[in-house]
């Protein structure tokens, strides 16, 4: 080993020292920059020289620059952003939401239902006093207004959360391609061995901001890209290649937005049900769940108040001695065409047939062929009961009642789930007859008979019987669910008396043709047009009640407190009635109280919230843990950067006396010849 070695040793400890330095500098000024990986520089030994007596060192080299990362736990942090992103969404979103149900200032939904029902039970107490009235119209128009407000709140909270699902789609087609341009700029470091260390701490805070708005799945290949899927293993990033999300419009889900994958092609596949975290899967599961459902109650509260109020007020008189008065604005049907129906059919408004029958549920209509369809309940998930819905007549009462007349009206044939009865008889009396006072009792003694009929007993063939007050019709309705559930009044001479002689009849399933008419459990629809294989098409009665809930009277002479058009002024028997359905157990709400059904959808809400708040809260507190596990492991120590500056500090002031001591040698020898 010459003089010139020697020097050369001290060189390359200079070189490394001054670049070991440069690294701990970079530490230093990136402490506080989110996900920087702390570098440390790797140093070994030249590769030595053979001497006489063994192999002498040739100094020391920087064999490379390391990342200071724990793979897994950096999946863990990634798989923890998705996680916060949605429970931080979530818990915000229902915190918002929360004073909507709330009745801590008596001014909520819960208090203005029992203020309504004790101004109903003001009148029942002063049937003629104009105040009491007065006062029940204005507290009814208050329990509209505040259900409609409501629920347009709730409606205004799904549409902002819409536009923000657009705005995180656009979010994350930005950090994809950010992404892919990393890829490509650590393969080119990379390809010349060189370690990418910054390109992929930044490559990494794109995936975890990625990972807040969707949960995502990474591979990384042995050239050092990324490969990032979502859903169902939809790729988004490939190399320096990336797929977009698209937010498509959805006729089926009110025009809201859902997620659409781009593949380059004139089809864009939905992938919204695939989307499993992130601020995305929050947006989506608050706007299509929660409130949709919060939704959905408050039109069935609303709506079940409407037809149960109204049924019982039509009844009654008012002071004016009116009879027939709906109180609330009556319902409507809502039937609408799946969007995705391949056939031209179009099924029309609809109307209530019945209103006593109408369950608050949704019903489908859905064709397995071009013309075979079944009617589902879709709450329940079964058929719908076959039926017979007769036409409008004058409804029984004392002073108009309905006369049979043995042997000359009084007999019914009729077609239950496929089984013909014999000749069904009702009971009468010889001229002038047996009079029936009220639709109920008639309806009772029809059904009696039908279920009495030999034939139909022997065959397991049973019908339930309604009268409905408000649209004055009879309906039959097979007690069977199976999907070949009819029921069809063929004849007899009572039929026309009873408006049965030109009603319509609906099978659970059947053929169709255009147009027909279907009767469902109080509603009417008719379908027409040509239909397709899987055309499904969707009615109800309930969607929008609690938006459009409001009192149609302006007279309070009008309110029906009265049960006889005799007893005006001062009897009260309907306005009890009325009242006592605050305490009526309703089977559209699950048998509970139309108070009680606000109450349990409030405090579910309530707990829904509270446990959302609590996951985010606890979601929080481990994605801190596993940053600050990060942090121990990829994180800048100031103490032992200091150590280490001092450390090659002195390294380099000690190769730099090295260099001056081979310098004095070198002169010593020139100084020889000399």
């Amino acid at each position: 080993m010459s003089l010139l070695g020697l020097m050369d040793i001290a060189k390359t400890a200079l070189a490394t020292s001054r670049q070991v330095l440069t690294v701990t500098s970079h530490n230093i000024a990136n402490v506080n920059t989110p996900g920087f990986s702390r570098q440390e520089a790797v140093l070994i030994e030249n590769r030595p020289q053979n001497a006489g007596v063994g192999q002498v060192g040739t100094g020391v080299d920087l064999a490379q620059i390391r990342r200071s990362i724990d793979t897994f736990l950096e999946s863990q942090v990634t798989t923890s952003y998705a996680q916060l992103g949605r429970q931080d969404l979530l818990s915000t979103t229902y915190l918002q939401i929360q004073p909507l149900l709330s009745d801590t200032d008596e001014h909520g939904i819960g208090p203005a239902l029992n203020q309504f029902f004790d101004a109903v039970q003001d009148v029942a107490t002063n049937p003629s006093d104009p105040t009491a009235r007065g006062a029940l119209l204005s507290r009814g128009a208050i329990l509209g207004e505040k259900l409609s407000q409501t629920r347009l709140q709730l409606s205004a909270n799904r549409r902002s959360l819409d536009r923000e699902v657009s705005q995180v789609v656009g979010e994350i087609n930005r950090l994809t391609d950010e992404i892919a341009d990393l890829n490509v700029k650590i393969v080119e470091a990379e390809i010349r061995g060189q370690n990418a260390n910054d390109f992929r701490d930044q490559r990494q805070v794109k995936l975890n901001e990625l990972s807040e708005r969707v949960s995502i799945q990474v591979l990384e290949d042995a050239s050092g890209q990324v490969t990032v899927f979502v859903g169902r293993g939809q790729v988004l990033v490939d190399g320096n290649l990336t797929r977009d999300l698209v937010g498509v419009p959805s006729a089926a889900n009110a025009g809201l937005t859902e997620i659409a994958y781009d593949t380059g092609g004139s089809t864009l596949p939905l992938i919204t049900p695939f989307i499993s975290g992130g601020r995305l899967k929050g947006l989506i599961e608050a706007r299509d769940q929660t409130i949709s459902d919060l939704v959905a109650s408050l039109d069935t509260l609303s709506a079940s108040l409407v037809t149960e109020f109204n049924r019982t007020h039509r009844i009654g008189y008012g002071l004016d001695g009116s009879t027939g008065n709906d109180f609330f604005t009556a319902l409507s049907v809502t039937a609408v065409d799946n969007p995705d129906n391949a056939g031209t059919a179009s099924i029309g408004s609809g109307t209530i047939t019945a209103h006593s029958l109408l369950t608050q549920h949704r019903y489908e209509i859905r064709f397995s062929s071009a013309s075979n369809y079944t009617i589902i309940d879709t709450d329940t998930g079964t058929n719908i009961r076959g039926n017979y819905t007769g036409t409008a007549i004058a409804t029984p009462t004392v002073d108009t009642p309905i006369t049979i007349v043995s042997g000359s009206n009084d007999t019914l044939a009729v077609t239950v789930d496929g089984t013909a009865s014999g000749v069904i008889t009702l009971t009468g009396a010889a001229s002038p007859g047996l009079a029936y006072t009220s639709g109920e009792t008639l309806a009772q003694e029809i059904q009696t008979q039908i279920n009495a009929d030999a034939t139909l007993s022997v065959a397991g063939r049973s019908v339930t019987v309604t009268f409905d007050r408000t649209t004055s019709r009879f309906v039959v309705t097979s007690n069977s669910t199976a999907s070949t559930s009819v029921v069809n009044v063929t004849g007899g001479t009572a039929a026309a008396t009873l408006g049965l002689s030109a009603g319509t009849s609906t099978a659970a399933s059947g053929t169709f043709a255009s147009p027909q008419t279907f009767n469902l459990d109080g509603i009417s629809v008719t379908l027409t047009g040509a239909t397709a294989t899987n055309d499904v098409f969707t009615v109800d009665t309930f969607t929008n009640a609690a938006a459009n809930l409001s009192v149609s009277l302006t007279d309070h002479n009008k309110i029906a407190a009265s049960a006889s058009l005799s007893g005006v002024p001062s009897n009260n028997q309907n306005a009890l009635a009325l009242s006592a359905l605050k305490d009526t157990a309703l089977a559209s709400l699950g048998n509970t109280t139309v108070t009680e059904f606000f109450s349990v959808t409030a405090s579910v809400f309530g707990t829904t919230a509270q446990k959302a708040q609590n996951d985010f809260q606890a979601q929080e507190f481990l994605h801190q843990q596993l940053l600050a596990f990060r942090a121990q492991t990829s994180g800048v120590s100031l103490d032992e950067e200091l150590v280490k500056m001092i450390e090659f500090q002195q390294a380099f002031e000690a190769a730099s006396r090295m260099i001056i001591v081979a310098d004095e040698l070198m002169q010593t020898l020139l100084s020889i010849k000399r």
